[in-house]
């Protein structure tokens, strides 16, 4: 099991590394995509200045309109003065148009430019939920390998269990019959003692006992 189980972390490793890459790939692009969402804000915020200070000249330039309407009826004798009054209002009007002319061109300008960013923000963020959802499978995977493998340890350590039962069986039977090879040895020694002087059977031990053969010895032949 040891080569399998360093596939597997090989495994592993190969899939933290496609994991952690894109995911690197993704927080620089984020960071990138907040500093430009940052920069047009700001823009946003200067441009509605703009159009405050522009509402705020056509309300000056509304009361000159009132003013002048106004110096219309109170001085309709005084032709001249009215006249150079209404020569420098014309003027005023026409600084005015160019102003908003200006202002037209410049918010015509923006809205495309706000436009296109909110394009380009829609694409970058199907890219990020695909990117993301990238991560997750990948982060599956791992965790379907990561449970494959607590599963190859858990069958492991069962078998050294099981490999450990076994041995202390084993040691078991070993002590066993040492311990049966040694009462057999006493037992013929003691034998040998009373049999002394005695011609050994040809048959060895057993027929000099009678033909009966030591319980002890045959357990232990067991």
């Amino acid at each position: 099991m040891f080569p399998f189980n360093v596939g597997k972390w090989m495994g592993l490793a190969c899939v933290r590394s496609l994991v952690s890459s894109p995911a690197s790939i993704r927080q620089k692009k984020l960071i990138h995509k907040l500093q430009e969402e940052k920069a047009f804000r700001e823009e946003m915020r200067i441009f509605r200045e703009k159009i405050e200070d522009f509402r705020e000249e056509t309300w000056n330039f509304r009361g000159k309109i009132s003013a002048f309407r106004g110096q219309i009826f109170d001085f309709w004798e005084e032709e001249r003065p009215f006249w150079e009054e209404e020569k420098t209002f014309w003027k005023e009007e026409k600084t005015f148009w160019e102003m908003e002319k200006s202002f037209r061109e410049e918010e015509k300008t923006f809205w495309k430019k706000y436009r296109t960013f909110w394009k380009e923000d829609k694409a970058f963020w199907k890219e990020d939920n695909a990117l993301w959802e990238r991560d997750r499978n990948l982060l599956q995977e791992d965790k379907a390998l990561w449970e494959e493998e607590k599963a190859l340890w858990v069958e492991e350590r069962a078998l050294l269990e099981e490999e450990k039962a076994l041995w202390e069986d084993k040691k078991s039977l070993w002590e066993e019959e040492n311990a049966l090879w040694e009462e057999e040895k006493a037992f013929w020694v003691e034998g040998g003692r009373h049999l002394a002087g005695e011609p050994m059977p040809e048959d060895g031990p057993r027929r000099a006992l009678g033909g009966q053969r030591s319980p002890t010895f045959s357990r232990g032949r067991a």
